[in-house]
């Protein structure tokens, strides 16, 4: 008779249960290793990457760019008459002061006309000289006919009371009174007449003369023209400072108004800095500058002019400084500067890492607190200085990232440190 023993039934189970558990346990195992394989978690060394920590804070907007040092003041000299270069008295480099003699420039016709018009002047002079000898004995003949009329009416104006006298006695007859009076009446009119053309002839000399004196003057103003055409043919410096350009040789030709030479004060230079365009829009009057000139520290400035033009993509911004530069310090001296656009107070800011651009999202490897691995997070950027960037969200302050270039483990979301 047989027994019945449900206890080995239930073992069969179990263990059929353990095998089938035992295999989904396998299986799962196996795909999750299938699908890792080939992408494993990258390695890097703690000593090849750059790690900064995101802090709270006053950060400085900053913005920076290449420059170099120019001369506030600079003057152009141009020829101011034509001519060919005789003699080069000085060489680029020079320290020249206001009447140092840069170049000799000849042109004999240019003499020749100056000694033309001398003679013109001393001719016009001449002709002038000589009416006004003309007019002055017009004058002086006027002057002798007045003072005889004025003798002749004195005597009329005697005979004209000799006869009143006489008539009075009844020694004339009325007629003979009559006559004497009217003869003193007309010598008076007559007087009266000459003084009037006298004094109209006095004053109306230089009104005659006025077409010669015209004539004159032009002359006087071409002659001085052309002798300071001549005088120009020696250039001078004008201006003190150093002779910056001067490519003219002996025997090339040189006509009027054209550059020949560039003085520069070196006394006092400014920087002149070139900012990308897409960031010079903050940039204003008045912001404070630091120049850094590379081999003698740095010095403070200003921002004076922001030119607005743009050439290739760049904007020049020209930056006084404060005080006096360090000795050393010279024209065309390659110069960086920093321009101190705004103070954020209270943001959340990190070290700027190598792409990170303002105003967008991007992501970075966060650190772990323990330091031997980081993760990948989405990070949104605010304002951007030089060296340091706002972060709007996507970490917190004392967080740790990873800021050195980490594109070529673009497709990794974990990075392991060693």
């Amino acid at each position: 008779m047989d027994i019945a023993r449900p206890d080995l039934a239930r073992n069969k189970k179990l263990k059929q249960r353990f095998w089938i558990a035992l295999i989904g346990i396998l299986c799962v195992s196996f795909t999750v290793y299938v699908m890792t394989l080939g992408s494993p978690v990258p390695s890097v060394s703690a000593d090849q990457i750059w790690i900064g920590k995101v802090e709270r804070g006053t950060m400085e907007n900053n913005l920076r760019g290449m420059g170099r040092l120019v001369p506030e003041n600079v003057r152009w000299i141009t020829s101011r008459a034509p001519g060919r270069v005789e003699e080069r008295m000085v060489l680029s480099g020079a320290f020249v002061q206001p009447d140092t003699v840069i170049l000799r420039l000849s042109n004999p016709e240019l003499v020749q006309k100056l000694a033309d018009a001398k003679l013109e002047l001393e001719c016009a002079d001449a002709d002038m000289a000589a009416a006004r000898v003309r007019l002055q004995g017009e004058l002086l003949a006027l002057k002798s006919s007045v003072v005889e009329l004025r003798e002749a009416t004195e005597m009329a104006e005697l005979d004209a009371k000799i006869q009143d006298e006489l008539f009075a006695d009844k020694l004339v007859s009325g007629l003979n009174r009559e006559r004497a009076e009217l003869h003193a009446r007309h010598s008076r009119i007559r007087l009266q007449m000459e003084e009037e053309r006298l004094s109209f002839q006095d004053s109306s000399i230089e009104h005659q003369l006025a077409s010669q004196k015209t004539r004159v003057d032009r002359a006087r103003a071409q002659a001085e023209l052309l002798q300071q055409q001549v005088d120009a043919l020696t250039v001078r410096a004008g201006f003190a400072g150093v002779l910056q350009r001067l490519e003219l040789e002996p025997g090339m030709q040189v006509v009027q108004d054209a550059l020949i030479a560039q003085v520069a004060d070196m006394d006092k230079l400014k920087a002149v800095i070139e900012i990308q365009e897409a960031q010079a829009r903050n940039v204003e009057s008045g912001q404070d500058v630091i120049v850094d000139t590379r081999t003698s520290g740095e010095v403070e400035g200003k921002v004076a002019r922001v030119d607005p033009n743009v050439e290739n993509g760049i904007v020049r911004v020209d930056v006084v400084f404060d005080g006096p530069l360090p000795a050393g310090c010279r024209a065309e001296q390659t110069v960086q500067g920093t321009i101190r656009l705004e103070r954020l107070e209270n943001v959340m800011y990190m070290p700027r890492p190598s792409a990170a651009q303002p105003m967008s999202a991007s992501s970075v490897f966060l650190v772990d607190k323990s330091g031997g691995s980081a993760m990948r997070v989405q990070v949104f950027y605010g304002k951007a200085s030089v060296s340091q960037i706002e972060v709007a969200s996507g970490l917190k302050p004392g967080d740790q990232v990873i800021l050195s270039d980490t594109s070529r483990w673009e497709s990794a979301n974990a990075l392991n440190i060693k």
